[in-house]
């Protein structure tokens, strides 16, 4: 999958780029083909960092200096995607109001994985999402509470064996979820945890 950008010089640009039926007007002079799936990463002048959506191609152009047009075209965005486009649409409008500065990048992707809590023993079923070396999103119904230490255990794309990866659980604010915060604790924990995100974008 390949990661096109697309920035906006203003939060108002960004705003006017969206349109009702789940598509995004991007600006970027990456082409890219009708249908074909990338990974978009949007920015605007405020934003403090960037966001990371999968979108599907519906058209693209080149740049054309006369008419003033710049390079780019429009994505088509679906279900958890498009809600994050929305929500980027919120802070662009002021009503969520974002100061910290993520040290990583969050990726968008939807993997099953099990996990418990450290003291417990039975796994329980659930799905990561947006993923980044820092932490990911765990999409569960029984939902730890902030600070409880839990157990990810993930299979990489291509590997017969999983990984396990301890995590804190932050922050309980969003409806589908908690967000973690992973603890590689050594280098080679670092080094594996980046395979892993490697495998699961590009799968």
């Amino acid at each position: 999958m390949r990661k096109i950008r697309s920035h906006y010089g203003t939060p108002e640009d960004f705003v006017a780029a969206i349109r009702q039926d789940s598509a995004l007007e991007v600006f970027t002079t990456d082409g890219f083909e009708p249908g074909e799936e990338v990974l978009l990463e949007l920015s605007f002048t405020g934003l403090p960092g960037k966001m990371m959506v999968r979108a599907i191609g519906q058209e693209w152009h080149a740049a054309r200096p006369r008419l003033r047009v710049r390079a780019g075209g429009t994505v088509m965005c679906a279900g958890s995607e498009w809600r994050k486009v929305q929500f980027l649409k919120r802070v662009a409008t002021g009503d969520i109001k974002l100061t910290a500065r993520r040290r990583h990048v969050r990726l968008p992707v939807l993997v099953e994985v099990r996990w418990r809590r450290r003291n417990e023993r039975d796994f329980k079923t659930a799905a990561l999402s947006e993923i980044s070396e820092g932490g990911s999103l765990l999409l569960t119904q029984d939902r730890p509470d902030v600070e409880d230490e839990v157990i990810i255990e993930i299979t990489p794309p291509g590997s017969a064996r999983p990984l396990e990866i301890l995590a804190v659980v932050r922050n309980s604010q969003n409806d589908e979820g908690v967000g973690l915060e992973f603890m590689a604790r050594d280098m080679g924990g670092v080094h594996r945890l980046r395979e892993v995100i490697r495998r699961l974008v590009e799968q």
